[in-house]
């Protein structure tokens, strides 16, 4: 999720072209993160240590953690936690970035800190977002008034990244008390303390969930397409209403109906959040 979030900034601020983005994203999932950038992001060494240590590794036939204990900059217990770190997608975006030219990472530091400035971040707030964890990402993109939906949208986002596409990633959520859906799916959530939900389209996102999910190549959003829409909504749901019948929360779902023409929601509080599959942006709607 952190690659997008942080590249479609770099994109805004041209530092990035949407071309360069994409071809940073494939590379990512080939990358193995150094561990003299880790060490160094980590705040273990200085980049001139981890600069001497690479050079060493030319003229040396050893590891870079192995030549970094000998010199006393890391400890085996940090180069341990350091191996254990070589999956995370921030360092790995960040890699390729440093290995591509594009950013050093001293500019990648100020790049964060304009981020976490436009976006009034704590430096927390942006330790939650390096980890790449949604339970820790979701809650920066709700306002208050549109956190009493986290556990419903965190369910959303987890199912999405298992089932659709592990780069997704979400905007702001916000409240409106009406909003018109033109093509998508929702399911009635029956009980008390149950919800109306949705998934509506917007620039093409739904079209992707259709033919992943579905296991078809949808060319559009038909009849087709948008029943394999409400059937993921359905397992969304699902998953949501088995997690609070643990809690002694009895749910029942109701079909999904599909949207195929406007459809007008109005309610009190109608929580929407933008969700990017591939670049394309749906929503999904509680209410």
């Amino acid at each position: 999720m952190v690659e997008y979030i942080l590249g479609d900034y770099l994109v805004e601020t041209g530092k990035l072209t949407s071309v360069q983005l994409e071809t940073i994203v494939e590379k990512m999932d080939k990358v193995r993160v150094k561990l003299g950038l880790i060490a160094v992001v980590e705040g273990m060494m200085t980049m001139e240590q981890a600069d001497e240590v690479n050079r060493l590794q030319a003229i040396m036939d050893k590891r870079f953690g192995d030549i970094a204990v000998e010199k006393g900059y890391l400890t085996d217990e940090q180069i341990g936690n350091l191996l254990k770190t070589q999956g995370n997608t921030y360092l790995a975006f960040s890699q390729v970035l440093v290995d591509a030219d594009i950013l050093s990472l001293e500019e990648m530091e100020r790049v964060l800190e304009d981020f976490r400035v436009k976006h009034s971040f704590s430096k927390t707030d942006m330790e939650m977002l390096k980890s790449d964890d949604p339970d820790k990402i979701v809650p920066l993109y709700l306002s208050p008034e549109t956190l009493e939906f986290g556990e419903w949208i965190g369910v959303v986002v987890r199912t999405m990244i298992r089932c659709i596409d592990r780069h997704i990633y979400i905007g702001k959520a916000d409240l409106t008390k009406s909003t018109v859906v033109s093509k998508g799916a929702m399911q009635v959530v029956d009980g008390e303390g149950g919800k109306t939900t949705a998934f509506a389209d917007v620039q093409g996102g739904l079209l992707d969930i259709a033919s992943i999910f579905g296991q078809a190549d949808f060319t559009e959003m038909d009849e087709d397409a948008l029943d394999a829409v409400g059937e993921f909504l359905n397992c969304v749901n699902g998953l949501h209403v088995s997690a609070l019948s643990q809690k002694g929360v009895s749910l029942e779902l109701l079909p999904p109906e599909l949207i195929e023409d406007d459809k007008e929601f109005t309610s009190e509080k109608i929580c929407n959040i933008p969700i990017f599959v591939k670049g394309k942006e749906l929503k999904f709607l509680v209410l």
